[in-house]
């Protein structure tokens, strides 16, 4: 089968959830092409990106940092050329009366050029609404074939509300294909906007367990108490609240490790200066995947405190929690957005109410002086990785879900 993936940044550090199926899909025998809005800023490659060599497969809009004169020169250059090779498909994307700004600033014109490679794939698998709008647009002008897949997260679909993308979302629901939201939570948004149910299916995003090695931790109890997060430093992942709540541990021996960057970095420093914890928190900046490993592994307690941000921005459900699960780590984290459809409080790890550093505190002192230590609910929670988060699995239900919709004309939704 060949798949076309249309995705933003790529290859994005923190979006494995997005590899894992590539890679899984390639490793199917499925022939991949990738659609990127742009090249990541990551300086860190993820090692499957080099193993199954996804660079090669990859596209970027070389155009679009390109000066308009530029592109217009080029354009004049190239444009009989490419009319003569596909009329329909490039005058359609220099029609000023239908789109406007897009087609005289030619924007439209180097896009469909960029696309019009994939016009024989099967499947055209966007990833989240705004691509999938993308991709609706690339089928109606002719440069895309195929069917229509798009995935949502849940703060994709925020994101488009407020963006008033409710006319081009409600296009995509007539015109799209399949649906696939990664949570239910994410499900009922998307119900809720007007997406037919008939097209919609929970398809969850996974993690490969064969990567974490339970048998290689670090038995619990040794040395300093290790707290662990990996997030993007932005409002939603709630580190702040997480820093008031190490400032309260009081005598425990304690270290805790923040994996990730991002714009809130300078001021999260700060506030571990305020509160005098300066030696008991290190900041490690973003990490490679097998750098992430080595550190759950030696991790006491995973920590993720997530919050519902200030424009209603809410978790889906974050790989990096499965990662934790399936490394054998103990979770506490909160019941925002879908999380609870991963963590069941005192089974599989440990919910506390958001934006409470007083409770994150009083879990984390819990843990720490439990005589095993969380691992009843951390063994508990790999098995539910195994069974229900495993991206193996998942990929072979999504090529199942493709070959029916590609080639049966439709999919069997399941919750």
């Amino acid at each position: 089968m060949r798949i076309c993936f249309i995705v933003g940044e790529f290859p994005a550090l923190s979006e494995t959830f997005i590899l894992n199926q590539m890679t899984g899909l390639m490793d199917a025998g499925c022939d991949i092409l990738i659609f990127s809005g742009g090249r990541s800023r990551d300086t860190i490659i993820h090692e499957d990106v080099v193993r199954h060599g996804l660079l090669h497969h990859t596209r970027y809009p070389e155009h679009a940092s390109w000066p308009w004169f530029a592109r217009f020169l080029k354009f004049l250059v190239i444009f009989p050329f490419m009319v003569w090779r596909a009329p329909g498909p490039f005058l359609r994307s220099v029609n000023v009366l239908r789109f406007g700004k897009e087609a005289w600033s030619l924007d439209l014109f180097f896009t469909t050029l960029m696309f019009l490679q994939a016009r024989e794939y099967d499947i055209v698998v966007c990833h989240q609404g705004r691509h999938g709008i993308l991709g609706l647009k690339m089928k109606e002008i002719g440069a895309l074939e195929g069917k229509l897949v798009t995935l949502f997260h849940v703060e994709d679909l925020t994101d488009l509300v407020k963006a008033r993308m409710s006319e081009a979302l409600q296009r995509l629901f007539s015109k799209g294909d399949l649906f696939l939201p990664v949570s239910r939570y994410a499900r009922d948004r998307l119900l809720e906007l007007g997406c037919p149910e008939r097209k919609v299916v929970v398809h969850r995003m996974g993690v490969d367990v064969r990567q974490f090695d339970v048998s290689a931790r670090r038995r619990a109890g040794e040395g300093k108490f290790r707290i662990l997060s990996v997030a993007r430093l932005i409002e939603k992942k709630g580190i702040a609240f997480a820093l008031d709540a190490m400032a309260r541990l009081g005598a425990v021996a304690y270290e805790y490790l923040i994996i990730g960057d991002g714009p809130l970095r300078p001021e999260l420093e700060d506030q571990v200066r305020r509160l005098g914890i300066i030696r008991q928190v290190r900041f490690l900046g973003a990490q490679d995947s097998g750098t992430i490993r080595r550190y759950l592994k030696d991790a006491d307690v995973f920590l993720a405190p997530s919050v519902t941000g200030t424009g209603g921005e809410n978790e889906g459900i974050p790989v990096v929690l499965m990662e934790a699960m399936a490394s054998g780590v103990p979770v506490v984290t909160t019941a925002n957005g879908a999380i609870h459809e991963l963590v069941e409080d005192g089974r599989t790890g440990f919910l506390v109410p958001e934006r409470d550093p007083s409770a994150l505190t009083a879990k984390l002192l819990a843990v720490s002086r439990s005589p095993d230590g969380g691992q009843a609910q951390a063994r508990a929670a790999r098995a539910l990785i195994e069974e229900q988060f495993n991206s193996m699995t998942l990929n072979q239900v999504l090529l199942r879900l493709f070959t029916t919709t590609a080639y049966e004309g439709g999919a069997e939704v399941v919750a």
